[in-house]
């Protein structure tokens, strides 16, 4: 038996308009070697009845979180059920923009050589519906054809359903994480998986909403503080003693939140080691106006001088 081409994969949770939307763009698709798998977290049965309309429309392979988990877990779980070559992981409030688009996926997939496809998007403000194109520029190719490690700095891929990746069962997303979900895993897909395809038009439709879990936890010190210090253990314990992205990384958190030693750091939860060159820049910082490292120009040049001061490296 032939293998699917694509596992379309989404994690949903008590959002069955939205949803919908999803699904309607999904039957419109002209590119048709697909599964569709969906992990339901929500508490009651309101997915399941809107699937009843899809029953003979679209061949979902739906289960049901019971009890529920959480938004990590939910999408780690319904990934490991992908049987596809490729997986295409949809948030469920996010749609594909016109029929073609998996097949313009499919098309890099099979043309490309490259393992790791992504595109352009259209952010929409699911309240008001205004619409914000989010592309990938010139700046942002520089910094990820230098280092997978600039997603410390800037997630400069986007939200995870512009991307579609081969599937590899020895890369998972990360359920620990809550805020860095995908920073994580496009690091480590990256890092395993060199190479990557852009796609330069809008086939994904981004939906934005304030009840959206990211914005719970962004400058969240008890999330988003400690996620960075667990993401940056994973790797090189040198790592911003090696790499400009990693060491911004800390500057910028050590920065945010005003951070003086580690036990401020220690007491939201992080349990690992403290990178080499915390100390270091907590002393630079400490003779700085905050005032002024809240400017990003000026912050980014300090940034640079502190990276020489103690690596002896130049900041590109």
């Amino acid at each position: 038996m032939q293998q699917t081409f694509i596992s379309i994969c989404i994690p949903t949770y008590k959002r069955p308009h939205l949803l919908k939307k999803l699904l309607d763009s999904i039957r419109i698709q002209t590119f048709t070697d697909f599964e569709i798998l969906i992990n339901d977290n929500s508490p009651d049965d309101s997915v399941q009845v809107l699937l009843k309309d899809y029953q003979s429309i679209l061949s979902i392979c739906y289960e049901k979180n019971e009890p529920a988990v959480s938004a990590g877990m939910n999408t780690l779980k319904v990934m490991r059920r992908a049987g596809g070559s490729w997986i295409k992981l949809m948030h469920d409030d996010d749609w594909f923009e016109e029929g073609d688009a998996l097949a313009i996926f499919a098309d890099e997939a099979l043309h490309s050589g490259k393992p790791f496809i992504f595109c352009a998007s259209n952010q929409v403000q699911l309240q008001t519906g205004q619409s914000k194109a989010a592309m990938f520029d010139t700046e942002k190719k520089r910094m990820l054809d230098d280092s997978p490690f600039c997603l410390f700095y800037q997630n400069v891929i986007g939200q995870p359903s512009v991307a579609m990746h081969k599937n590899d069962p020895a890369i998972q997303y990360d359920a620990g994480f809550n805020f860095l979900l995908d920073i994580d895993f496009y690091m480590r897909y990256l890092l395993a998986h060199p190479g990557y395809q852009y796609i330069d038009k809008a086939l994904i439709n981004i939906g934005i909403s304030p009840q959206q879990e990211t914005y719970r936890y962004y400058k969240n010190i008890n999330v988003e503080l400690k996620e960075y210090f667990i993401l940056l253990s994973k790797f090189e314990e040198d790592l911003s003693l090696k790499n400009q992205y990693a060491f911004h990384l800390i500057w910028n958190m050590l920065k945010r939140y005003k951070i003086n030693n580690a036990a401020q750091i220690y007491a939201t939860g992080y349990q690992g080691p403290m990178p080499p060159t915390m100390n270091g820049i907590i002393a630079f910082q400490k003779y700085i106006p905050h005032i002024i490292l809240k400017q990003t120009p000026w912050s980014k040049k300090l940034m640079q001088c502190c990276f020489y001061k103690i690596t002896g490296k130049k900041a590109v």
